[in-house]
C-alpha cells in the first residue's frame, strides 16, 4: 500500500515495473535548490508520524555502524529536511528530487551525512519510478534491513558508515542484469564529479 497526502508520500513506493528506457543520457546539471523536494513535508510531519509511524527515528532505530553521533549532533550537522529523511526515515516527493533526472557519465555518489562512497555514476539508471535508481553499490557502502512497516515487506537500504536512511531496494524487476533497483532519496546522497577512492568494488546489496 502507498499513501499520499497533499504531495507527500509515506515511503519509497513498492516495487513497480515500467517500460524500459535508455539508461544513459547526456550530462545534466542538477537543480540548485536541493531541499525543494521535501519542503512540503514540514507541516505534515507530526500528522504523518502519528498515522504511519514516520519520523520516529533516533538511536534506537539505527543499526550498529562505525560512525556514531547523538541525535542532537546530527540535528546540528544536517538541515531539518536532511535530518527528517536520513535520521527519521522520511521520504521525498517523487519526481522532484535533485538527482532524479541527473545522469552523469563519471564521478560517484556519497552519503550526504558522512561522505561515505555509495554508488558509481555508472550504476545510476532511468527507471521511471520518480526517485534516483541504482543497480549496484560499493561493497560495504550500503547495508540492508527488512522494513515491515505499512503492512508490507520491503528491504531498507542505509549508509554502511553512519546508518543514514537512503531508501529501499527492489529485486527481480528486469531493468538491468543485477536485477536490483536501489530507490534512493536525492537528499540522502551527494554527487562528486571526481574520481572515486581507489580500491572500491561494486556488488549487489541483497
Amino acid at each position: 500500500m502507498r499513501v499520499s497526502l497533499r504531495g507527500v508520500t509515506s515511503g519509497v513506493g513498492p516495487s513497480i515495473r515500467v517500460p524500459r528506457h535508455s539508461s544513459r543520457s547526456s550530462r545534466l546539471s542538477p537543480p540548485l535548490n536541493r531541499n525543494s523536494s521535501v519542503t512540503a513535508i514540514r507541516p505534515l510531519r507530526t500528522l504523518l508520524g502519528g498515522l504511519f509511524g514516520l519520523g520516529a527515528g533516533g538511536d534506537a532505530n539505527m543499526p550498529d555502524v562505525p560512525l556514531k553521533k547523538t541525535e542532537s549532533e546530527w540535528k546540528e550537522l544536517l538541515s531539518s529536511e536532511e535530518y527528517y529523511v536520513l535520521r527519521q526515515k522520511g521520504t521525498e516527493r517523487p519526481g522532484v528530487g535533485e538527482y532524479d533526472s541527473f545522469y552523469p557519465t563519471e564521478g560517484y555518489f556519497t552519503c550526504r551525512a558522512c561522505d561515505n562512497p555509495l554508488y558509481s555514476a555508472e550504476s545510476k539508471f532511468k527507471s521511471g519510478c520518480g526517485w534516483p535508481a541504482f543497480d549496484k553499490c560499493y561493497k560495504g557502502g550500503v547495508i540492508t534491513e527488512v522494513d515491515s512497516t505499512m503492512g508490507m515487506r520491503r528491504v531498507e537500504i542505509m549508509c554502511g558508515n553512519c546508518g543514514g536512511h537512503l531508501g529501499h531496494v527492489f529485486e527481480n524487476e528486469g531493468f538491468t542484469p543485477t536485477m536490483e533497483r536501489h530507490c534512493v532519496n536525492s537528499i540522502s546522497v551527494k554527487y562528486n564529479a571526481g574520481e572515486p577512492p581507489s580500491g572500491l568494488e561494486e556488488a549487489k546489496a541483497v
